[in-house]
């Protein structure tokens, strides 16, 4: 099923949801001249311009940290519900940087939403930790939580989720481990490889060559060499499908993909839909039209963060293990 959501044309950018134009038209300037510097990328400078200061929609919801088989990471439970479910939540960051703190609020409302618990897992990054650190994390994290009969909730309800680099760490861990009713996947990262199953396309986007469809639908054009030298390492292949799902030769389990119409990562998003579909997969995929890559970590700013929450809860109580 494909659900197209629409949005506040703003005066400024009509292409563009209003509350996001307001938004980039106020927000604090970049940061730069971090002097950090891994292989001759600019680590430093990549992880401080990551992320923003969002919004608590949530109430009642109970957050703590915790360590699972050494893997730190921030629990939100919205009700202690045996028949509730569990969500990891991978967030994102170009396996290089991001935060849980800056999906602390997303999981606590999704905690909220969904009545159960969600697990919010501060893997260790890339470079310091290449390829396969942060999926060796992750699956610990899972493995730790399911067999501690003190978190609550249904085990025939186990979910991960993540968000660009964290999808694509989630699609490693429903590889991983057959654990997982379901996964949801916000604008995942799904071809290291720039392979053949699908290309980059101007014509696609509504309001080329306007510029700020340009800049947003360009911004991680040509990141891969980038990303293989930091996260792989020359450990893999891009073409492994742990770094690259869309090469996988089965089926996932249930998947809703989640995406924003000015990103570069949409046209692999739609390739991996339909090649998943193919072989088997039950797909969803909801396209928010007038957002761009990372809206998620606008949540409580822009009204479809909040919106692509529900629908994953929705998802949540759709499927069962």
């Amino acid at each position: 099923m494909h659900e197209t959501v629409g949005y506040t044309p703003s005066a400024q950018d009509p292409w563009f949801e209003a509350a996001l134009v307001e938004y980039r038209a106020h927000r604090p300037p970049p940061t730069t001249g971090n002097p950090y510097t891994v292989l001759g990328e600019p680590v430093g400078d990549l992880r401080d311009n990551m992320g923003c200061r969002n919004r608590d929609l949530s109430a009642g919801v109970r957050v703590w940290s915790t360590v699972l088989d050494g893997v730190p990471a921030r629990c939100c439970q919205g009700r202690e519900d045996p028949a509730g479910p569990c969500v990891f939540f991978i967030h994102g960051g170009g396996f290089v940087g991001g935060s849980v703190q800056v999906m602390e609020n997303p999981c606590k409302y999704l905690a909220q939403a969904a009545g159960g618990l969600v697990v919010n897992i501060d893997y260790r990054l890339a470079p310091e930790t290449p390829f396969p650190g942060s999926i060796e994390d992750c699956v610990r994290a899972v493995r730790a939580v399911l067999r501690d009969e003190g978190f609550v909730f249904d085990r025939r309800r186990v979910f991960v989720a993540g968000d660009s680099a964290g999808a694509n760490l989630a699609l490693a861990c429903a590889q991983k481990l057959e654990v997982f009713a379901g996964a949801v996947l916000y604008y995942p990262v799904v071809d290291l490889a720039c392979g053949e199953h699908w290309h980059w396309d101007e014509t696609v986007y509504r309001g080329w060559p306007d510029e700020m469809v340009r800049r947003c639908a360009t911004g991680l054009k040509n990141n891969e060499p980038m990303l293989q030298k930091l996260y792989l390492q020359g450990r893999t292949s891009p073409r492994d499908p742990l770094v690259s799902p869309i090469y996988r030769q089965a089926p996932f389990c249930p998947l809703l993909i989640q995406y924003a119409e000015y990103d570069y990562l949409r046209l692999q998003a739609e390739a991996f839909a339909r090649r998943s579909a193919a072989m088997g997969t039950e797909v969803d995929t909801v396209l928010y039209q007038g957002l761009n890559h990372a809206f998620l970590d606008l949540f409580g700013i822009v009204p479809q963060a909040k919106a692509s929450v529900d629908r994953t809860a929705a998802f949540l109580r759709q499927h069962k293990a």
